[in-house]
């Protein structure tokens, strides 16, 4: 059966941060785009047989793939010395529109909160640097300075609140970036605020973001479920997350999405948190450790709220109709990335019931200011042979069977990784993989056969493959600070990792 995968949903590598680019890709004009590097020469061999190969063979021989891109949604940018990794990932992709520069009409941009590992890099996409040499007197000196370069078409962030706004350079050189792209004289970006809750500014429903249709034109669309301590609870109502400290913890402000595309879901909870204990639904070696008084975070319980949420907005599938996504459970995630970094405080094992993803992906590194990331605790949580059963709320009292097929982490430090006082570094994986760049692109006739069923039981498909790529700052350093990645199994070419494959039932 021929294959083809429009969306495409890119976990970049960029260490202990996040940046995530989501691609509606017509798949139709890639394949003119290889076809006609072929034929020019630029490139020898043949077009493949299957479109879902199309995006990595193209990347791999290297094919200008602009303008193959219905549109694109940027979230985050990592920190700043990842800016230009970021920039470079979003130019071999296609998602940066160059002719006419520099206004990009099928790029959109969402910070999920003003953190440094979340924003900072974004400032790589807004602006350039540019050196000039003048000479003054008899001397030559080099100015410096710091120009336009690119301009998404939107940007979407938290409302303005100037008690919780955060008083970084680094905030404040954001807000610059976006606003000159919004004062452009022509093909000015547009921005969009985001309310607590979830809601559009001013308006009193949940905003949602459009990129368009994929296969058999149903729709692929964002869902804001939660953002700036605030989770959706009904039109024109939220449930507010207090702070459990007297400064705000900008990771409880994190903006969450549910990206839909038929029946598949993926589960954006940026650095949101839980529990991390029994509240959660976390027991034992699942437990986050109390005693470990400064690992121990402030954040507020925002997973609590946003669990019984995702189970009364996005519910189960009672009766199967054609031409309609089917959900096999209240609060379904295809694909889950995992909170914060999945941070002992974060996915609570309550919040696992009920999304029951059938993967789980990782965004973790190593930088100097290292969070011990993913914990073991996490880990544990989402592994079947450590985990078989979670515990639903409100007490765990009944079980559902763990739903997780693999973990996949971008990259993760080295057994023995030490950083001054903190003990080594020694979590066991147990089988999770490290891939760097991580790829899922839901298979289109799959999500096809289950809009079209009228019964259940048909097979979701995910593939996901990986780069192998190891961020630029590890590569700086002593070449024990990362784990190796997965082995290159070559199916698409030197460097890439994978594809697999995963299917669930709907």
């Amino acid at each position: 059966m021929t294959r083809s995968a429009c969306l495409e949903i890119h976990q970049m590598n960029v260490g202990q941060g996040d940046s995530i680019l989501i691609i509606n890709r017509n798949l139709t004009k890639v394949a003119a785009r290889i076809t006609n590097a072929i034929n020019t020469g630029k490139i020898t061999g043949s077009l493949p047989s299957d479109p879902i190969h199309y995006v990595p063979y193209a990347v791999l021989n290297a094919v200008d793939l602009e303008g193959t891109i219905n549109r694109a949604l940027l979230i985050d940018g990592g920190d700043d010395e990842y800016g230009g990794d970021v920039l470079n990932y979003l130019k071999k992709q296609g998602a940066l529109r160059t002719d006419p520069a520099p206004y990009c009409p099928d790029l959109y941009i969402l910070v999920s909160h003003p953190h440094d590992d979340h924003m900072a890099g974004l400032r790589s996409v807004f602006k350039q640097r540019v050196e000039t040499t003048v000479t003054v007197g008899k001397k030559k000196v080099t100015k410096v300075a710091l120009e336009p370069r690119f301009r998404p078409a939107r940007v979407y962030q938290t409302s303005k609140n100037k008690k919780a706004d955060p008083k970084t350079y680094r905030f404040a050189w954001l807000e610059q970036d976006v606003s000159g792209a919004f004062a452009a004289a022509s093909n000015n970006t547009k921005r969009f605020f985001i309310d607590p809750g979830g809601f559009m500014e001013g308006k009193n429903d949940m905003m949602t973001i459009d990129l368009g249709t994929g296969v058999d034109s149903i729709p692929i669309k964002l869902y804001v479920l939660a953002a700036a301590q605030g989770v959706y609870s009904m039109k024109g109502q939220y449930t507010e997350i207090p702070s459990t400290a007297k400064k705000v913890d900008q990771n409880d402000r994190s903006i969450v999405l549910i990206l839909e595309y038929g029946s598949f879901r993926y589960f954006l909870g940026g650095d949101i948190a839980g529990s991390g204990l029994a509240a959660g639904g976390n027991t034992g070696s699942n437990a986050m450790n109390e005693s470990k008084k400064k690992a121990y975070s402030v954040h507020a319980d925002v997973e609590s709220k946003l669990g019984p949420a995702l189970e009364k907005f996005f519910p189960a599938t009672t009766a199967w109709t054609a031409n309609e996504p089917k959900y096999p459970s209240a609060g379904y995630s295809t694909v889950m990335k995992a909170n914060h970094h999945a941070s002992s405080s974060s996915v609570d094992v309550y919040l696992l019931a009920t999304l029951r993803p059938c993967v789980a992906i990782v965004s973790s590194g190593v930088k100097s200011r290292f969070h011990h990331h993913p914990t073991q605790e996490v880990i544990n949580r989402m592994n079947k042979t450590a985990t078989p059963k979670w515990g639903l709320r409100p007490k765990g009292t009944s079980k559902t069977d763990n739903t997780i097929q693999q973990v996949y982490v971008t990259e993760v430090a080295a057994v023995g990784f030490k950083v001054k006082n903190k003990p080594p570094y020694s979590v066991d994986l147990l089988g999770a993989q490290i891939l760097g760049d991580i790829v899922i692109r839901p298979v289109d006739e799959s999500i096809k056969e289950i809009q079209d069923s009228t019964d259940g039981g048909k097979q979701l498909q995910v593939q996901i493959y990986g780069t192998g790529a190891q961020t630029l700052l590890a590569d700086a350093a002593p070449t024990n600070v990362l784990r190796p990645m997965e082995t290159k199994t070559g199916a698409y070419g030197p460097g890439y990792i994978g594809p697999f494959y995963h299917t669930d039932t709907h």
